[in-house]
């Protein structure tokens, strides 16, 4: 060995032992030339006695191509090796997941032979199967988007890409959960020796993933290699593997690239796996920035010119059917009329859901200045997530509040998108303010997640919505009885009245009652109306 490499292998022995527990220095054939750290417990035997083995020999055999797959591009790539994850094979048989980082040295000058060093480290098999996400090692949706804006915008050479495996929901159906466990391990190792940096793979769901890559990178190659990565993984002939790459961005303004991201992806989230393609997803990104903007655009017309209706949905009493009060709602005219669901929706992930809030609150205030007098009539208009963690938002309603103090008995603000809502003492301090004032909060969807129980020990509120889907996966089942009656309880202790929504039949009715929940929602009792309907007399007989 020269003094060079010798070199090498100290600094890499130096560092990699503060990260992983076992080392190697290996041929680019795979033979290992050196071993050193706790072998023992891995391979029952001493590092020495490992010297002149094949590396990929102590691996599961599902491990061996993803691992001969991921350090052979490293090889011809950069030579960075990180989080690829696999399965190795210890001496009582017993399976064992390890990560392994390390790089590649091209051979020095003399020597025909390069050298990969790898550090391993042990992970917590139990652990992994409980947070298949963190093994996963992908960005989620949202922070794949901050992140690939940020990437692409300081990289013009960059592009991305859309990866779609249509198959992989049918496969896993025909797996154990180790087996899973290992697809999925695979797929990521393979992406993330791909990736420009670490973090700049993202899933967007099962068989649904993007990566910001080299433009150097080629993607039809990628696309064959993962695929025969896979069948060789899942022994097929074949496994479906497509991918959509977005070109053109440089031609994009850098103020617009977020937005094509986001309409881009978002487009992915909502595309069957098995129409991926280039056309489906107007995957040039001048044409999708384009169409963002003008999606913005108009949207913002919307709000700047209150191009929008409002109407009005009852909430009643589950005892005796009168009306607490009602939820207004939005209605959009032209294209937005296709779902306003849908651009809402675009409206929270581009940043302009704030804006929208206020112009509903204002066309409220505006309608509750012509026809409350003398009515003790009340609306709850939502407050996004976001909004309720914009200054700007909450200082537009401070000021209203303040010039028609009157509102506070004729308002109530519904928290949505509360799983948006990272600093909940932020978050609290305005929830608190806003109470202070006497406006009431209600929680939206409460229960649609275990986080629901988090947002409501950090921000006390005055009312909860219970999630319509987790209504309907509970009724009719005795344990769903008693989840129910039990989330009513918890919020009486804490003073906290319930509504639940989405009560469309008189069977979810009289399973809301029997759990002593206050307060339904949904067309059984009324649907949204141009003017607020007094509909206690309408769905008397309910009560009879």
């Amino acid at each position: 060995m020269s003094s060079g490499q010798q070199s090498a292998r100290d600094r890499f022995v130096s560092l990699a032992f503060c990260w992983g527990e076992i080392l190697f220095e290996i041929t680019d054939r795979f033979e290992i030339l050196f071993a050193g750290g706790v072998t023992e417990v891995l391979f029952g035997c001493q590092p020495e006695s490992l010297t002149g083995k094949n590396f990929l020999d102590l691996l599961g055999v599902q491990a061996r191509q993803v691992a001969r797959t991921v350090l052979s591009h490293a090889r011809h790539s950069n030579g960075r090796i990180q989080d690829l994850y696999v399965s190795v094979e210890r001496f009582d048989h017993r399976g064992q997941i390890c990560q392994i980082a390390g790089y590649y040295a091209e051979p020095e000058a003399g020597s025909p032979v390069g050298r990969y060093f790898l550090s391993l480290k042990l992970m917590p098999n139990a652990h992994l199967e409980r947070t298949m996400s963190y093994a996963d090692g992908f960005c989620d949706a949202d922070s794949f988007c901050d992140m690939a804006n940020e990437a692409m915008a300081r990289r013009r050479d960059a592009k991305l890409s859309l990866i779609s495996i249509p198959d992989l929901q049918n496969l896993f159906g025909e797996m154990s959960r180790g087996e899973q466990r290992n697809i999925r391990l695979a797929i990521s190792s393979f992406l993330h020796a791909q990736a420009l940096s670490q973090e700049e793979a993202g899933t967007m769901g099962l068989g649904k993933y993007a990566l910001v890559h080299a433009d150097a990178t080629n993607i039809d190659a990628l696309r064959d290699e993962l695929a025969a990565l896979l069948a060789s993984i899942t022994e097929r002939d074949t496994v479906d593997v497509r991918t959509a790459t977005i070109t053109g961005q440089e031609d994009v303004d850098p103020e617009d690239l977020a937005k094509g991201i986001v309409f881009a992806i978002n487009q992915f989230k909502e595309t069957a796996g098995h129409n991926l393609t280039l056309s489906s997803l107007n995957a040039n990104f001048s044409d999708l920035a384009e169409e963002a903007v003008k999606t913005v655009s108009m949207f913002r017309n919307v709000v700047t010119h209150s191009n929008f209706s409002i109407v009005f949905q009852p909430i009643v009493s589950l005892k005796d059917g009168s009306v607490h009060h009602y939820e207004v709602l939005s209605r959009f005219q032209g294209k937005f009329g296709e779902s306003p669901y849908r651009y809402i929706c675009f409206a929270e992930e581009t940043g302009l859901i704030s804006s929208f809030d206020f112009a509903v609150m204002l066309k409220t205030v505006d309608w509750l200045e012509k026809h409350a007098k003398g009515t003790s009539i009340r609306m709850a208009v939502n407050m996004s997530g976001q909004s309720l963690l914009d200054d700007g938002y909450r200082q537009r309603v401070d000021e209203l509040l303040g010039r028609k103090p009157w509102l506070k008995d004729f308002l109530i603000f519904e928290l949505t998108e509360s799983a948006r809502v990272e600093d909940l003492q932020t978050a609290d301090i305005y929830i608190q303010h806003l109470r202070s004032k006497g406006v009431p909060i209600c929680l939206d969807d409460f229960g649609a997640g275990a986080a629901s129980f988090n947002y409501l020990s950090a921000m006390a509120v005055d009312v909860v919505k219970l999630d319509g889907a987790a209504v309907a996966n509970t009724i009719g089942t005795v344990r769903g009885r008693a989840f129910m009656k039990a989330m009513g309880s918890f919020c009486r202790e804490l003073k906290v009245e319930t509504i639940g929504e989405m009560v469309d039949s008189k069977e979810k009715m009289a399973f809301l009652q029997s759990c002593d929940i206050d307060f339904g929602q949904g067309y059984l009792f009324g649907k949204g109306e141009l003017a607020p309907q007094n509909v206690a007399q309408d769905i008397a007989p309910l009560f009879a």
